[in-house]
């Protein structure tokens, strides 16, 4: 992140290529060894399964929106103004960008984020499928309703996004396990391939505070209002899709993908539905902006508490005396 930010400044005549190139290159290597690890077969099961999309459908469009918003207004009016840190102008259009970061679910990143966390990849492919059809219908809808402003999502952006962060990465993966996947070197390849997408993580978080490192530095007052929001709604959406997988007797990586798949939002969409519909409003535009800088670190922090928790839930199998060994 500092290196990406100093860069910004020493290198800013590259910006703008990396931004086009460097990022979507980065995010395919990050998603291609996770696909690698996927059976074509499971994402049939998981398209298939009533009762986990059921689930995920339900939080990801009647309950995040609206929780994005209750949060946003909560901390922005009943916080961050009374504190005399932030105006009502200013506040309105940091309200509008919060919105629109959380209308839409992720259909790129949320997958490496449920493979790091050992989380059911397969599952979480089958939702960012079903994800990246209804979005088209329901983003317009949940914008109108919580922004107060028409707008036609145009299924070409989404359409490209599953093209190169979806389609390209699985077909890939199908192809080299096809190949590759009876041969005695396969599991050293799988581990290389993990080396390569930590990798591919720290380059594409070197390529976005590249391209928008400077914008961070002259609006530090909003990056962390924007930052405490987010984290909040992302921890609350997660717990949310975890916890209520739990309950419905989902094992670990089943309500993993669910929780990931909850929280986890399209900042391209937002960022295009913020210059579309609200170009004289720049702080919609940045607040945008922002959220792709913020959740890369954040999204990693419940990677990290995830996988302290599959710890612990593992502990206490061991203790009470169940097998793990196929597992």
């Amino acid at each position: 992140m500092i290196l990406g930010v100093e860069l910004s400044f020493n290198a800013s005549n590259y910006s703008a290529g990396v931004s086009t190139y460097g990022i979507p290159i980065g995010l395919f290597f990050m998603i291609y060894p996770a696909m690698t690890k996927v059976h074509v077969k499971e994402i049939g099961k998981g398209m298939k399964d009533v009762k986990k999309l059921g689930l995920m459908v339900f939080l990801n469009y009647a309950i995040a929106p609206f929780l994005v918003a209750g949060l946003a207004y909560l901390f922005i009016f009943g916080v961050f103004e009374r504190m005399g840190l932030i105006g009502t102008q200013i506040g309105s259009q940091l309200l509008v960008g919060i919105i629109l970061l959380g209308v839409a679910p992720c259909i790129a990143m949320v997958m490496v984020w449920t493979d790091l966390a050992r989380g059911n990849l397969a599952l979480g492919v089958s939702f960012v499928a079903w994800n990246s059809i209804i979005q088209v219908v329901a983003t317009p809808f949940l914008v109108y309703l919580l922004a107060r402003t028409e707008l036609v999502i145009d299924p070409l952006v989404i359409l490209k996004s599953v093209l190169l962060y979806l389609v390209s990465p699985l077909v890939a993966g199908v192809f080299t396990r096809f190949l590759l996947g009876k041969k005695m070197y396969f599991t050293k390849l799988l581990n290389l391939l993990g080396s390569v997408q930590i990798i591919a993580l720290l380059f594409t978080i070197i390529s976005i505070f590249w391209s928008e490192g400077s914008g961070i530095v002259d609006h530090l007052f909003l990056v962390w209002m924007v930052g405490i929001i987010m984290l909040s709604f992302y921890f609350v959406l997660f717990q949310l899709g975890y916890l209520s997988s739990r309950r419905a007797k989902f094992d670990y990586p089943d309500s993993t993908a669910i929780g990931f798949t909850v929280s986890a939002r399209d900042f391209e969409i937002s960022i295009a539905i913020a210059i579309v519909a609200f170009s004289a409003y720049p702080y919609v535009i940045l607040t945008t902006a922002i959220g792709p800088l913020l959740e890369i670190p954040l999204m990693l922090l419940l990677v990290w508490l995830q996988l302290s928790r599959r710890k612990s839930i593992s502990l206490a199998k061991i203790g009470a005396g169940v097998d793990l060994s196929e597992k």
